[in-house]
């Protein structure tokens, strides 16, 4: 099960649950007072395709955050055309993609963090890269924050674990879109009141449903890395 973290840690990918912006004259969806617990009230079925066809708005932005280090992140996430000022557009959302040296837990608008990914120090720069070039290639045909974030998530894991040939590194559950979505409102639930109450910094905590590279010390992917870096190269 999820469990709460006290800081964030280099090397880690963070999912970002903000309050979302609407357009002016859109009602703000009821996600305030809500019981956390009781899972009726978020219909898991139907909210992926009601946020799609436009029948409903995610009650969330969802973004990610890559922690490098202290005063070093990367941030990524989408904005939405506001549909009554700029007309018709070739996509739904704007890439924002912002490097930032201040927590995003102390950001206004955000909820909470979620930890989903962490690699060892010495991939950080093969992770900026391909975050760089997945969040720029993918933005496109994103019709909602929430799917994106998770593909880019699967996919950055997916990533690593070929390039280092040794998916015996990673360890965690089975990953279930549908119990991560569960998971993640079910956090961000409990903690919008105290959002807009502005309690600083915001809550972490680490997925039952992330993934970690899981060896004693980093001289096991020091080595798995040397040898796909010339397995490339060869």
């Amino acid at each position: 099960m999820a469990r709460p973290v006290k800081d964030l840690e280099p090397g880690s990918v963070y999912v970002t649950m903000s309050m979302s912006r609407f357009s002016e004259g859109r009602a703000m969806l009821p996600i305030f007072g809500r019981n956390p617990s009781t899972y009726c009230e978020v219909d898991i079925a139907t909210y992926e395709t009601h946020c799609a066809q436009d029948l409903a708005r995610e009650e969330f932005n969802w973004g990610l955050y890559f922690h490098r280090g202290d005063q070093d992140g990367i941030w990524y996430n989408l904005r939405r055309h506001d549909d009554l000022k700029c007309g018709p557009c070739p996509t739904l959302f704007d890439l924002d993609r912002r490097h930032v040296t201040a927590s995003p837990r102390l950001e206004g608008q955000v909820v909470g963090l979620i930890r989903v990914l962490r690699v060892p120090q010495i991939l950080c720069g093969e992770l900026t890269w391909y975050l760089d070039w997945l969040a720029w290639e993918s933005y496109v045909t994103a019709a909602r924050t929430f799917i994106w974030v998770t593909s880019m998530y699967l996919r950055t894991w997916h990533h690593i674990i070929r390039m280092l040939n040794n998916p015996s590194l990673a360890y965690g559950s089975q990953f279930n879109v549908n119990l991560f979505l569960r998971e993640a409102l079910d956090f961000a639930y409990e903690n919008a009141d105290h959002a807009t109450g502005g309690q600083l910094p915001r809550p972490i905590i680490k997925s039952a449903y992330g993934t970690e590279l899981g060896i004693p010390g980093e001289d096991g992917i020091n080595e798995s890395l040397l040898l796909a870096q010339q397995r490339g190269s060869a």
